[in-house]
């Protein structure tokens, strides 16, 4: 039994009887859900008379108040209900560049078309952020690497090449293929998640110290650097398609990948809309990437 809901309507219908007949409760059962409030409150905010139950003139304030508990409770059950259909909803994505440009777009596009009403909210970020705003319940799923969520549940969608980016007139751009050993004491540029990911731990394993002279949060700003010829970096392949700068890509002779795909909070149950969206992501990407060139 809802209190809320029955002591509204014996606000509006001024009877115990037609309460009952209305919400399928027995008169003793609204009677006493009256009574257990009235008790809560400390308050009498019923008058019985020959009219029946009225509201006492001091307590109309209540009718207000019990409408909106009630509307409030309906929102809630239909916002409920919507996501368990995926009627509609929103899911807060975030994720890094690369993926925020050749992935999402058609992922969502194709999502949208079989789920509407889902409405998105996406957030493009670093590694480093966007895992700390999963954690704090901020995002509801993050498209990063592997490497970066330990311990979260993961699932992969896709592998992604590390590359050299070097000035059109380096030394290195002679080469076809590069050797990590290449990068060793060259002049550096360190991109949007530093040395605490893949590039760091490649560099720490194999000793390889470049000379770090700027580091940039935004990785398009680092190719327009190496363009100019301010040093070198490395990015991975898929943010490198088709980006619209003048300089040279090379490939690692060891070739070194990185895994991404899809993360969810720890300990948290997802909704059925965000669930939803995690198996088709992962089919859209079994189905799509195949084909790609890149």
């Amino acid at each position: 039994m809802n209190k809320y809901k029955t002591i509204l309507s014996v606000c509006e219908t001024h009877s115990l009887s037609r309460t009952a007949a209305l919400l399928n409760y027995t008169q003793s059962a609204v009677s006493q859900t009256i009574k257990n409030f009235e008790k809560e409150l400390g308050l009498e905010i019923f008058i019985r008379s020959k009219n029946g139950m009225e509201l006492k003139s001091d307590m109309t304030w209540i009718l207000e108040s019990l409408r909106a508990i009630c509307d409030a409770e309906n929102e809630i059950e239909r916002t409920a209900a919507s996501l368990v259909n995926l009627d509609s909803g929103l899911i807060r994505i975030g994720t890094i560049q690369s993926i925020s440009y050749h992935w999402l777009p058609g992922i969502l596009k194709d999502f949208s078309t079989e789920y509407p009403n889902i409405r998105f909210q996406l957030t493009i970020g670093g590694f480093g952020e966007l895992k700390e705003k999963l954690q704090a319940n901020e995002l509801d799923c993050i498209f990063v690497s592997e490497f970066s969520v330990p311990g979260l549940p993961f699932v992969p969608l896709g592998s992604d090449e590390l590359m050299l980016v070097t000035p059109l007139s380096h030394p290195l751009s002679n080469h076809l293929l590069v050797s990590l050993s290449d990068v060793n004491h060259q002049d550096f540029i360190l991109t949007a998640d530093g040395l605490e990911y893949e590039t760091g731990k490649i560099f720490e394993l194999n000793q390889i110290a470049p000379h770090i002279r700027y580091q940039i949060n935004e990785d398009f700003t680092a190719l327009k650097m190496v363009e100019q010829g301010f040093g070198i970096t490395i990015l991975p392949k898929l943010l490198l398609h088709n980006a619209p700068f003048e300089v040279c890509i090379r490939s690692f002779t060891e070739h070194y990948t990185r895994t991404l795909g899809i993360a969810l909070p720890s300990g948290v149950t997802p909704s059925k809309a965000v669930l939803q969206f995690r198996a088709f992501a992962k089919r859209w990407c079994e189905e799509n990437l195949g084909r790609r060139s890149d």
